[in-house]
């Protein structure tokens, strides 16, 4: 797990997504609401369709973050097993998987590359 979330929010334009994503290195973001609930997740998959929907940027307005995330998120909690995580992961065929906590709190993210290091550092 990356303890570490990017975090935004729904209201905010994706144009301060796409820079959180890209100054941080990663490729997603949680987007959360009040008191650090998770309401959706923003991928690189969805500025991929973002680029290629052409009326997506009419004018001079900036679509706010809602417009793009996925509201259909899956989560999994600090105590469940890298097994759960996994099998979360692959049923779903997602690559980023929020952690939240019994208060409802965004307090992680497990990725594919969490995955990735894990199995490498069991070599």
């Amino acid at each position: 797990m990356t303890p570490s979330v990017v975090t935004i929010h729904p209201d905010d334009p994706v144009t301060d997504a796409a820079r959180a994503m890209l100054d941080a290195g990663i490729g997603s973001l949680v987007i959360v609401g009040e008191n650090n609930h998770p309401e959706g997740i923003l991928t690189r998959t969805d500025f991929v369709a973002l680029a290629t929907d052409e009326d997506a940027y009419c004018g001079t307005s900036v679509p706010a973050v809602s417009s793009l995330m996925e509201t259909d998120i899956l989560s999994v909690s600090p105590g469940d097993t890298l097994a759960e995580a996994v099998e979360t992961m692959s049923d779903h065929s997602i690559h980023h998987l929020p952690v939240v906590n019994d208060d409802g709190e965004v307090v992680g993210i497990v990725t594919t590359t969490d995955l990735a290091d894990t199995a490498y550092d069991e070599l």
